[in-house]
């Protein structure tokens, strides 16, 4: 959906539960939103997010409810080029659903928090 027209994955940390992005400032979105001063928007965080997590899990996934969204920071692709998505805790829910909390930031600035809801397609 997103990758690779709004972001690319640069490395995953499986381990740790960190995939590092890089965004495409030449996305249309940021060409939309807006052309003189890029910000990503919220939604598209949770996109991404959720596609992360589908690529992890290797399922794919339905976004059930956002528990919690907290946008810390604007995301201007032409000051932040690259992102960590932290997958700090997995904790399933039932058999087909889970609850996952990610934090959105960089090597200095903590952009996002959330705390989502899925289930298995």
């Amino acid at each position: 959906m997103m990758k690779n027209s709004l972001y690319q994955i640069i490395q995953v940390y499986e381990p740790d539960g960190m995939i590092r992005i890089q965004l495409l400032r030449e996305s249309r979105i940021y060409k939309a939103h807006f052309p003189e001063h890029p910000i990503t928007p919220g939604v598209c965080i949770i996109q991404i997010a959720t596609e992360l997590i589908e690529d992890l899990k290797g399922e794919n996934l339905a976004l059930k409810e956002v528990v919690n969204a907290k946008f810390l920071a604007v995301i201007d692709p032409d000051i932040t080029k690259e992102l960590n998505y932290n997958l700090q805790k997995i904790t399933p829910i039932t058999a087909t659903s889970f609850k996952v909390s990610v934090i959105v930031a960089d090597s200095t600035t903590t952009f996002a928090k959330l705390s989502l809801v899925y289930e298995k397609k």
